[in-house]
């Protein structure tokens, strides 16, 4: 049978020629270069073959399947950035992927081929130099066991090879080129993570393939990475993966109820385990080619995107509606904030009903009962900073508008395209206990004030109790063992967000009484 070569839309090629070879059924390609948008198709009994000293270049944005083998007995091949490869059987040979650095920022990196030696990246790439320590160069690598970033060493040797699926982090000098070398994974693949205590587990990874793997239910239904490393597997803390945003520099939460996200050739990102030494999924099935401009569905759900900016800084948090979902937490639908860097400017949000302190960059709720629902929200800022919240809503039900309660200031403020929230502090900022969202047909004053609560209480430690929500007024909490024996009896003036001390107390579930001069609440929690 002859081997066919099937090209879809159009391809640019300079001196080509193209031979069957006897029963193999070999492409022989002498050089080869693809046009962006180019998709090329070899079929079942094709095998990509490139002879020595060869070249074959595929250009950004172009695509190439091999349905049969990959074999590259000495010849180059080179892919640009944003292009994609996928080896449907075996791989011989190196591959060059030229990934770009378009500024001189931080990235989150990973190698999308196998055996990669660093020593020899690091040489062949300019690192920027380190600040305070010159010898600190532009790659770092991040912690667990012990937390934070270390930097390769200046003329350190015997690293050895990047780990497949592991990721870095990398800042050039000025922007440019990185290009990784070695072989194609054409197998599932497992990276190892740890779970540790501070700051709890954070691990960076990053997509091992030269093509695009889906990180959650909008890019593929089930075989995601989220899916099948939170759900069949359950070893993350939460089915979320954080993304660094290098232009404004924060991360970005991902989630099931996120919009669809590909990982790209060359992309790292984290992820929060709660279990040592276990195993992050990637499988070779999961890949596909994508383009930058892939299309995303619409989305109709009601959505807020909360903002606060400070004049030079902004941060957001998203408030999904969507039907099924619970007032609690609803794991691969809230995300937290990312944990493992410090937030000094932030805002976020606390569960509605049942939380346990998480900080949320984003929450999903019901679509339904929108005016039972008010959601606590927290910031992160120093005194004296001029603070603007605002909101962007859409799809909201006709009728129903948006406040932000103030309790420090006893005010409601409508959030629309007209309007927003601006104050100076004039205290420092950590937490919840100030701000609160309510969606409400109605119209709210300060008369409201009275009845419009939201009070919080979840326990920080076997050692210390939090509650939150009491902003002012004398309160008494009262807590009891689950047979009724009185443990802890104590009073407190309302300051927003009040620690309360615990006795040694046996694991077990315990009934917290909260008394106010609002009313009366009784909540269970669990020590461990």
């Amino acid at each position: 049978m002859k081997t066919k070569l099937i090209i879809k839309q159009a391809l640019r090629s300079i001196n080509t020629s193209f031979s069957a070879k006897n029963n193999s059924q070999l492409i022989k390609i002498s050089l080869l270069v693809f046009a962006a948008s180019t998709c090329l198709t070899m079929n079942a009994q094709g095998n990509f073959f490139i002879s020595n000293a060869s070249s074959f270049t595929l250009k950004s944005d172009a695509s190439i399947t091999v349905e049969g083998s990959y074999d590259n007995s000495g010849g180059k091949v080179i892919l640009n950035s944003g292009s994609s490869i996928i080896v449907k059987g075996t791989s011989s040979g190196d591959l060059t992927y030229n990934r770009s650095i378009p500024t001189d920022n931080w990235y989150l990196i990973s190698s999308p081929v196998a055996g990669q030696d660093i020593d020899d990246f690091v040489e062949d790439t300019p690192l920027a130099n380190g600040t305070s320590n010159p010898n600190n160069l532009g790659l770092g690598d991040y912690g667990v066991l012990t937390a934070g970033w270390t930097y390769y060493q200046d003329g350190a040797s015997g690293t050895g090879d990047f780990i497949s699926g592991d990721g870095r982090a990398i800042k050039l000098g000025a922007a440019g080129d990185i290009s990784f070398t070695g072989t194609i994974d054409v197998e599932d693949l497992g990276v190892t993570t740890q779970m540790h205590n501070d700051p709890t587990g954070y691990n960076l990874l990053g997509n091992p393939y030269p093509s695009y793997i889906p990180a959650n239910e909008l890019a593929d239904l089930s075989n995601n990475i989220l899916n099948v490393n939170d759900v069949e597997v359950d070893h993350l803390t939460e089915a979320t993966i954080w993304l660094w945003d290098e232009s404004s520099k924060i991360y970005d939460e991902i989630n099931q109820a996120s919009a669809a996200m590909f990982l790209a050739p060359g992309q790292g990102f984290f992820v929060h385990s709660n279990v040592n030494s276990a195993s992050f999924r990637f499988r070779e099935n999961m890949q596909s080619h994508q383009s930058d401009d892939t299309f995303q569905r619409p989305s109709t759900r009601p959505e807020i995107v909360l903002t606060m900016n400070n004049g030079s800084i902004t941060s957001d948090t998203d408030i999904y509606y969507i039907n099924g979902k619970e007032m609690g937490w609803d794991n691969g639908y809230d995300s937290s904030i990312f944990g493992g860097v410090a937030n000094n400017f932030k805002i976020y949000t606390h569960l509605v009903s049942d939380s346990e302190g998480q900080n949320l960059g984003i929450q999903t709720l019901p679509d339904n009962n929108f005016e039972n629902m008010v959601i606590p929200v927290g910031i992160n800022s120093v005194s004296g900073t001029e603070i603007t919240i605002s909101a962007q809503i859409n799809n909201f039900p006709e009728g129903i508008n948006v406040y932000l309660e103030d309790k420090e200031n006893n005010s409601f403020t409508l959030l629309d395209v007209d309007s927003n929230f601006k104050n100076t502090l004039l205290n420092d900022e950590q937490g919840i206990g100030r701000f609160y969202i309510h969606t409400t047909s109605g119209t709210l004053s300060s008369e409201d004030l009275s009845t419009a609560t939201n009070i919080s209480i979840y326990n920080l430690s076997r050692e210390s109790l939090r509650i939150v929500g009491v902003q002012t007024g004398k309160a008494s909490i009262q807590l009891y063992s689950i047979i009724g024996k009185e443990v802890l009896s104590n009073t407190f003036e309302g300051q927003g967000m009040n620690d309360i001390g615990l006795p040694n107390l046996s694991e077990g579930v315990y009934i917290v009484r909260l008394a106010t001069e609002t009313g009366i609440i009784s909540k269970k929690i669990i020590i461990e």
